[in-house]
């Protein structure tokens, strides 16, 4: 059964899900962008958020600065964590020139806070699980829209709860993180969106 909890968690690599949750609020919330604008965004936040920090951690593997693409121990999350930082608020930056995306730029100042607290952690000796707050700012972030836009987003949310109970379960399976490390990941992920999205609709 590793097998798949490995699976499972290379599928919703931190890296990857800032895309995910990209494409997600295209498809589901309203927007002005025709589809080549769409199609572009799409790929420069593929290229910025999960080709450029593999390709990183990839190098810090050659380099043995890394033992693997999950990064498990805390000393080596350090680098790779103030890359990612770096992207999110580059990604932010870019987004907030783009007046049409206001929401896809909160969404981005969320990653680059959840980023910031991991990093902060780090320094604290604590591990925070980044797969639980990829998955729980994603959650977050469709909390907040929903209510926004009042929208009925149920079976979406039912599904993203059960997503996030698959990934959670299989980062303890894996025994890369603590329960304590996997619920908190979780909490900082939708607190953080979530809080986000509600400082700036007030």
């Amino acid at each position: 059964m590793n097998w798949f909890y490995k699976f499972i968690s290379y599928l919703f690599h931190p890296v990857y899900v800032p895309f995910y949750g990209t494409v997600l609020y295209f498809y589901i919330f309203p927007h002005s962008q025709t589809t080549y604008q769409v199609q572009l965004i799409l790929s420069l936040i593929f290229i910025g958020t999960a080709l450029l920090p593999i390709s990183f951690i990839l190098l810090l593997k050659q380099f043995k600065l890394v033992e693997s693409i999950q990064i498990p121990s805390i000393k080596e999350r350090r680098l790779p964590l103030l890359f990612f930082l770096f992207v999110a608020f580059m990604a932010t930056k870019l987004l907030s020139t783009y007046r049409y995306l206001p929401d896809l730029t909160i969404m981005f100042i969320g990653i680059s806070f959840v980023t910031l607290i991991a990093y902060i952690l780090i320094t604290l000796r604590f591990k925070l699980s980044l797969h639980a707050a990829s998955i729980g700012g994603i959650i977050g972030v469709v909390l907040a829209l929903s209510k926004l836009y009042t929208m009925n987003l149920i079976i979406l949310l039912s599904i993203l709860f059960l997503l996030a109970g698959l990934i959670l379960t299989s980062r303890l399976q894996l025994k890369a993180h603590s329960t304590k490390e996997v619920y908190l990941g979780f909490l900082i992920g939708v607190l953080t969106q979530y809080g986000i999205f509600f400082y700036y609709s007030i």
